[in-house]
């Protein structure tokens, strides 16, 4: 394949990271303010699930727990959260190594944040706010259909950026659309695909 795969476009972790607060000054400094804070914008807060025990006085941010199997406690409603596999792994595509804690039973969630603990070294979780993606329109024309109709769905956006002269540049995404009764957003085989173009001007 060329180019070759960039294993470490895959680590989720680098979503962690960004929120990590003693990287915070490194981040505004290589970023810039602007993207810095545009960045915060659009990446949900992001942990990573080490099992390294904390200080007695300290807590893990925004969710105030000392612990991570704290998290395995906590309410269905308190539980709008995401536990994700990052890097390259057979899980890694396709949701298959997405779970979401509002959907699981109480000892499902728990016993998955305990797996995540102990396969740390070898294949490293993290967890984020869950957020809905808003609701558009796209027209599609299904199987068996004479004519297109309109769905209602949420979008994933894939960006592909190509290095040209030695510069990276923006050139198009890849646009994934998927019913609006869905909370995970991949290729799914009711999902519209959509080649996406980035324009200039009016």
């Amino acid at each position: 394949m060329t180019p070759p795969f960039k294993p470490f476009l895959e680590e989720k972790m680098w979503f962690a990271l960004f929120w990590l607060q003693p990287l915070r000054e490194f981040w505004r400094r290589e970023l810039g303010d602007k993207y810095f804070t545009k960045l915060q914008q659009v990446i949900p807060y992001t942990w990573l699930l080490d099992p390294t025990p904390l200080p007695q006085h300290a807590v893990i941010p925004r969710l105030e727990i000392h612990d991570w199997r704290e998290a395995g406690q906590l309410s269905q409603k308190e539980r709008e959260l995401l536990l994700k596999v990052s890097g390259f792994s057979p899980l890694g595509w396709g949701s298959r190594g997405v779970s979401v804690g509002q959907d699981l039973p109480g000892a499902e969630w728990q016993r998955l944040i305990e797996e995540a603990l102990a396969t740390f070294e070898s294949g490293p979780k993290i967890m984020q706010r869950f957020h809905k993606a808003r609701i558009v329109e796209h027209p599609h024309w299904p199987h068996g259909s004479d004519e297109p109709i309109a769905m209602r769905g949420r979008v994933r956006l894939c960006p592909y950026y190509f290095v040209e002269q030695g510069k990276v540049h923006l050139r198009g995404a890849l646009a994934t659309i998927v019913p609006a009764d869905k909370k995970l957003l991949h290729g799914m085989r009711d999902a519209i695909l959509v080649p996406s173009a980035i324009t200039t001007g009016s």
